[in-house]
Parts: structure tokens; C-alpha cells; sequence
């Protein structure tokens, strides 16, 4: 079963956020882009997929 959440910042974009989250969740985040929802950060982990993308 997926399960979707989705959180904003206003004073991050996208590469900064993704820094600490790595940190703090051990994960590690890679670029990919996208032609529908441009470039975005992207870390699966054995159980998780967290995406980071701007608005």
C-alpha cells in the first residue's frame, strides 16, 4: 500500500532541503529530472521512496 505525504517550505529549495533530511534519515538523494515535473531529488530506501520536489 502506498501512503502519500506532502509538506512545504518557502525558504528551501529543493538541493537544501534534501541535505538535511539526508543527514537526519541516512538516506542518500539523487537528481533526476523530468519533462512533466522538472528536476526533483529522489532516495529509496528498503521500505521508503522520499521525493523532494519544487513547487
Amino acid at each position: 500500500m502506498t501512503d502519500h505525504h506532502a509538506y512545504g517550505t518557502s525558504t528551501h529549495t529543493a538541493g537544501e532541503l534534501a541535505r538535511p533530511v539526508s543527514d537526519r534519515l541516512a538516506l542518500v538523494f539523487t537528481e533526476r529530472e523530468s519533462d512533466y515535473r522538472g528536476v526533483y531529488r529522489l532516495a529509496k530506501g528498503h521500505v521508503v521512496q522520499i521525493e523532494i520536489q519544487p513547487t
